[in-house]
Order: C-alpha cells, then sequence, then structure tokens
C-alpha cells in the first residue's frame, strides 16, 4: 500500500440541515438514503503533502478515487490514486504502481469537529485512517525513499450544501508551521480527541509530522443530505 501528499478525496457527501445537538451524546453524521453504497471524488486543482521542518514538498496534479458506504452511512473504504506526482523537480512512483502516479488506501470516517446548539453550526469533517504507502521519488539529490506510517489520520472539512445533491466539495487545509488545520473531533460519546497526525519519514528515517493540502469533489448516483 502506497501514498503520498495526501489529498484523500472525501468520500463522503454533505449537505447541511437544521441542528440541535448536546455535547454530552453526539451521533455521528449520517449520509442518506440508505441505498447509497459508493462515492467517487476527483481533486480541484493540485494536491500536496507538506513536511516538518520544510523538507522536500510533494505534488501530485491531481487524484481520483473511489469509496464505499457502509449501510450506517457514516464510514466506508476508499482507494485514491494521486496523479502526476513529483518532488524537487524529479517524479515521484508508490511501489507496484505506475510512473508518477501514487495509491493510497484506508478508510473514512464522518466527524463532528465543532458542536453547537444553534440550527446548523456544527462542523462536519471526514476523518480518513490512511494505511502504510511507499513510494520512491527520483530527485536531483537522488533515488529518495519515502513512506507514510501506519496509522495517520487526516481530517477534511466538508461543505455545507443546504440541499439534496450529487456533488459536495470537501477541503483539507494547512495550518500553522505545517500543521493540519483541523486536529481534533468529537467521538461518538461526545468526547473530544485529538486525531493521530499523518507521519513520512525519508529512508525509514525519524517519523516526521506532515499536513495534506487540497480541495475535492465527491459525487454520488442519486442526490444524497447528510443528516447532522
Amino acid at each position: 500500500m502506497r501514498y503520498l501528499r495526501m489529498f484523500s478525496v472525501a468520500l463522503a457527501t454533505t449537505c447541511a440541515l437544521g441542528i440541535v445537538i448536546a455535547a454530552t451524546a453526539v451521533a455521528l453524521p449520517t449520509i442518506l438514503p440508505a441505498t447509497i453504497n459508493a462515492v467517487t471524488g476527483k481533486s480541484i486543482g493540485e494536491v500536496k503533502l507538506e513536511r516538518q521542518g520544510g523538507l522536500a514538498a510533494i505534488g501530485c496534479k491531481s487524484a481520483s478515487g473511489e469509496g464505499t458506504v457502509e449501510p450506517n452511512g457514516h464510514l466506508g473504504l476508499y482507494h485514491i490514486t494521486f496523479e502526476d506526482c513529483t518532488a524537487a523537480g524529479g517524479e515521484c512512483t508508490g511501489l507496484g504502481d505506475s510512473a508518477g502516479n501514487i495509491l493510497s488506501l484506508g478508510s473514512w470516517h464522518l466527524v463532528y469537529y465543532t458542536l453547537r446548539a444553534t440550527l446548523g453550526e456544527a462542523g462536519v469533517a471526514t476523518l480518513f485512517l490512511v494505511d502504510n504507502i511507499h513510494f520512491v521519488c527520483n530527485t536531483i539529490i537522488g533515488e529518495v525513499l519515502q513512506r507514510v506510517l501506519l496509522g495517520g489520520m487526516v481530517m477534511c472539512s466538508e461543505q455545507e450544501a443546504n440541499a439534496l445533491t450529487k456533488t459536495t466539495e470537501t477541503h483539507c487545509k494547512e495550518g500553522a508551521s505545517d500543521h493540519p488545520a483541523l486536529s481534533k473531533y468529537y467521538n461518538e460519546a461526545g468526547t473530544l480527541v485529538s486525531i493521530s497526525p499523518l507521519e513520512s519519514s525519508e529512508n525509514e528515517g525519524t517519523a516526521t509530522e506532515a499536513a495534506q493540502i487540497g480541495s475535492n469533489l465527491v459525487s454520488t448516483t442519486e442526490a444524497a443530505l447528510m443528516m447532522l
């Protein structure tokens, strides 16, 4: 399994309805109707992975992916292919992938990153649990093996649409000093917990925190609504 500057194409659909949430007991967001069992995604522009310490960033011109939706409507599996990837002037390729492509596998989960008692004010995100990814970049300083470690997570905010729709946007943003913009979420019990940061290493050396940056358009085969 492999991965890169992960622009985890958010494999979930979002439409904001009214919300009344108690912070002590939080149901997870759910995609309706229940007949939706798959989603597809395509990046909006370039996607990239920034690493702490100013180490070589990896950029991919595009990304596309697919995901499953479990019957409960708030989680599933995904696979994303990052396309035309480069770092420091050279091509990056996942182990076993075609030249310039990097495959990412894992699971996604819908979560809240903010809670509000006022109608329509809760923040919803897709939380990606990223499997191990290995890829090689032929940079100007030579061939470098890079690895994103098992257990890393990425949170990407879902955009409100306020209506039934077949498409929605998801944004994975960078915060201060190459940290991800979103790093905490509420679990089903209503407890605020921190993500396990996405990490990467060069030549299987010391792990360094990384942040995924990018936006994507997610589509379903029929109009979907997110019940919050």
